[in-house]
């Protein structure tokens, strides 16, 4: 026998199992699912019931189920494969034992495709619809599978006469048989022994037997059987991975971590976060090893397009269609008695950021701080690149000494004090002089190689930090910041071992602690990630513990982007990522601060100088009303969590790359290099009207009070990233286009019932970000997208998209109710205040 049993992964919520496939060689195999296959790219041999098939681009082919199939390829191709199960088209009046399709679009001519078309539009809405996983996508999912099946029955059953099958009738039976009982038995402990007694075979037998017919042993089977389970159910609850593992058969966490770590090649912990879709792995979408490739995931829904519904492509999603759906939310919550709630610091607001010190002697990021600071009033600012060559701090004189000029580090902090900012000073680049010239960083270079002459780099701690102390006074200084290197985790900002930084770390704490042991240093300023950098922050305070150069302060970065192999810091940064889970910046600010009270370090100070959606300089969604919604969840979900909360940048005038020729460029900023605001900034004017006290806060809102007896509502309706684009799939956005990569959550209507509010008149103003009133980018799409902008446009885009303001006075009595309509990405802040009458 030389073809095996393939396993299908399906659920009972998803009947189905569909995925891009990029495929070699797939050996002969047969499954009880009926099989669909469209060519999107290139062209594959298949063969079935031994007669091969030649398909090209944009070919259709169905292979019935139980028939024996193989696929081989010389070039590289894109398949969108469906599988259904028979038990599934059985559930629908389908006679599968004596129904069987003919559908061969290539057998036909182009005059001839109508109905093949109407196949390619379902199995496209199919995919976009799996792929969006918006509410009630399940339901969609069911209806587009019915309306297949439909079109199958009616236009291309064939005659079962004369049908020929090589799997022996009673061995197939035999296999289904024992799928059907592992299938309900896979929870307990089952063993070959005991289902050969069962079923009345030899043990030698039944294994052979296996082995021979699934391609995989029957311990593997019962393993992979389990996991298809268990990863639904990791996927779509809360629960603790272990009892999941116990749950569904796995006698152990351990066997579950192994098991695991073999078929996905990662943690299950990892797995959850990433919210990769259930099923297999992209490198198997079949699961069991049979030969299919990672695919074209850049172009896998390009083919597609011309398929799908005028709606879905680019702006589905979170855009126009999901204007159409509706979520309705109901939430009371029971106002405290003046003077209680959580007190708030709003650390959030205790830093911003900017690329480098010599960037903030440009009068264009000086006007943009000052526009920030008048919105915000944020306390301190960390920037790179105090010591760059550009700021003229160090060189050598003719005699080899060290020469120090800090003119132009004096003009910054001035500056920075003169608006209400102190430094945040990052020690995170080498001058020139004391360079290795070879390793550098950013697009204007700035060296990231151990000093030259140590004694020299001690020499330029020590006159720096006596200048400041000279200048500014030991009181004000004591009060800035000094973080010590920057991801010094990542090959591209440290090209040495991690010992070396260890002890260029201690050798630098103690040049400036001589100078002033009050002067506040600290790190590493990691990228946080619980799981991955736990050892890294580990041996790092290990160290500072058993050197007696403990850090003030600690501090590390936030970035939701994750390589799909390898880790983060083995070489460059991978280009292949995925984007993790809506609230992982909570969830690892949480994580991180328990790692750190482990190690005995939780009573320091937590700063996270840089965090962000993405990393990325040209991220097309960093311009978009996304941000707006992705800031207050994040922010409001973090309150006070750390001590400070730097979001990475402030402004688009970011030197680590060539400046771009476009304002609307995907820029980490909150301000586009020619001073629009996008709905990025206008979402920390409102975040900076929040209360000094926390009432109640969940998903999509968060209330606090302030001693004037005022309240302060923020609502938002945050669409994260659909699965696709989590993956890094680019496929479905462009420059025009932007918000066909969010989930379809849908307009949210959230009613909020305040209990406990006084009776009388109450004024209750509201500003509100959305797509059409605060954000500058979908502006700029209505007056026809313009790339190069004259000043008046610059003036028209940024003083045409400030948030939508309301006032209103409404009578409170038996509470307050207010009613809140959120289009997708929208974030609303309702200050709600008792009308004084003057009695």
């Amino acid at each position: 026998m030389d073809y095996t049993y393939e396993i299908i992964p399906t659920s009972s919520r998803l009947p189905l199992h569909i995925f891009f496939h990029n495929v070699r060689y797939v050996p002969n195999h047969w499954h009880d699912s009926l099989e669909l296959l469209f060519v999107l790219k290139g062209s594959a041999m298949i063969t079935v019931q031994n007669k091969p098939y030649s398909l090209s681009e944009e070919d259709l082919i169905l292979i019935n189920s139980n028939d024996i199939h193989s696929i081989q390829a010389d070039q590289d191709n894109l398949l969108l494969a469906l599988q259904i199960p028979d038990t599934f088209l059985k559930e629908q009046g389908v006679d599968t034992e004596h129904t069987v399709f003919s559908c061969h679009s290539f057998g036909y001519g182009p005059g001839e495709q109508e109905a093949f078309d109407g196949i390619r539009r379902l199995l496209s809405s199919i995919m976009w619809v799996h792929t969006k996983a918006g509410y009630g996508y399940e339901v969609k999912l069911r209806s587009l599978l019915l309306e297949l099946i439909y079109l199958l029955l009616r236009r291309f059953r064939g005659a079962e006469k004369g049908r020929e099958n090589p799997i022996n009738k009673r061995m197939m039976e035999r296999l289904l048989k024992l799928n059907e009982y592992i299938q309900s038995h896979y929870q307990e402990p089952l063993t070959l022994n005991e289902l050969a007694e069962r079923e009345g075979f030899s043990v030698t037998y039944l294994s052979s037997f296996f082995q021979k017919s699934m391609g995989v042993s029957f311990r593997a089977y019962i393993t992979q059987i389990r996991l298809e389970h268990a990863v639904t159910e990791l996927l779509s609850s809360e629960e603790p991975i272990i009892e999941i593992a116990l749950r569904h058969g796995f006698p152990s966490l351990k066997s579950f971590h192994k098991a695991f770590k073999d078929a996905y090649d990662t943690t299950p912990a990892e797995y959850r976060r990433s919210q990769k879709p259930a099923g297999a792995p992209e490198k198997d979408p079949a699961g069991n090893g049979t030969g299919y490739l990672a695919y074209d995931r850049d172009n896998a829904f390009v083919s597609l397009f011309k398929y799908l519904p005028l709606e879905a492509p680019k702006e589905g999603g979170a855009g126009a269609a999901a204007e159409r759906n509706v979520v309705h939310k109901e939430v009371g919550l029971r106002l405290p008695s003046a003077g209680k709630g959580q007190l708030l610091k709003h650390t959030w607001r205790n830093l911003c950021t900017v690329g480098k010190a010599k960037e903030i002697l440009y009068a264009g990021v000086q006007e943009h701080l000052k526009m920030l600071q008048e919105a915000v009033g944020f306390r301190y600012i960390r920037f790179h690149g105090i010591f760059d060559d550009e700021m003229m701090v160090y060189r050598q004189g003719e005699d080899g000494r060290p020469v120090f000029s800090f003119t132009y580090v004096d003009q910054l902090i001035d500056f920075l004090l003169g608006i209400g900012l102190r430094p945040f000073f990052e020690l995170g680049f080498m001058p020139g002089g004391l360079a290795d010239r070879s390793q550098t960083v950013f697009h204007k270079p700035s060296y990231i190689s151990l000093p030259q002459h140590p004694e020299h780099w001690k020499a330029l701690l020590e006159a720096f930090a006596r200048h400041l102390l000279r200048r500014y006074g030991a009181a004000e200084v004591r009060t800035w910041y000094f973080e010590f290197w920057n991801e010094p985790d990542m090959h591209v900002f440290w090209k040495e071992s991690r010992e070396l930084y260890l002890a260029f770390y201690e050798e630098s704490f103690r040049a400036l602690k001589e100078v002033s042991p009050e002067l506040r240093l600290g790190g590493p300023g990691v990228i946080s990630d619980p799981e991955g950098k736990a050892e890294w922050l580990r041996s790092y305070w290990a160290y500072c513990a058993e050197r007696d150069c403990r850090p003030d302060f600690i501090t590390f970065h936030v970035y939701p982007v994750m390589p799909v192999e390898g880790t983060w810091g083995e070489g460059k940064p991978p280009e292949d990522i995925e984007y993790a889970g809506a609230s992982y910046l909570a969830d690892t600010l949480r994580g991180t601060k328990k790692a750190l009270a482990g190690m005995g370090a939780g009573d320091l100070e937590l700063h996270v100088t840089e965090w962000n959606s993405t990393s990325h300089h040209r991220e097309l969604t960093n311009d978009t009303s996304f941000k707006a919604a992705y800031l207050a969840k994040s922010i409001s979900e973090s309150l006070d969590e750390v001590d400070s909360l730097g979001y990475w940048t402030a402004t688009d005038l970011l030197e680590e790359l060539p400046l771009p020729v476009s304002t609307f460029h995907g820029g980490l900023g909150l301000i586009t290099n020619n001073g629009i605001r996008k709905p990025g900034f206008h979402v920390y004017g409102l975040l900076a009207g929040l209360g000094e006290r926390l009432v109640e806060r969940g998903e999509g809102y968060c209330l606090t009070s302030s001693a004037d007896g005022a309240y302060q509502l923020l609502v938002y309706n945050y669409c994260h990233f659909d699965r696709l684009y989590m993956r890094n799939d680019t496929s479905a956005i462009d420059s025009h286009n932007r918000y066909g990569v969010f989930a379809d959550t849908g307009r949210l209507e959230l009613t909020v019932k305040l209990e406990g509010l006084p009776a009388g008149k109450v004024e209750i103003r509201s500003r509100s970000v959305s797509r059409e009133q605060g954000s500058a980018y979908d502006l700029w799409l209505d007056m026809g997208a313009p790339e190069e902008l004259t000043p008046a446009d610059i003036r028209y885009l940024d003083s045409g998209s400030l948030p939508r303001q309301q006032v209103k006075v409404v009578e409170a009595s038996d509470g307050l109710t207010v009613k809140c309509s959120l289009s997708p990405h929208e974030v609303q802040l309702l200050c709600i205040r008792p009308v004084w009458t003057g009695r």
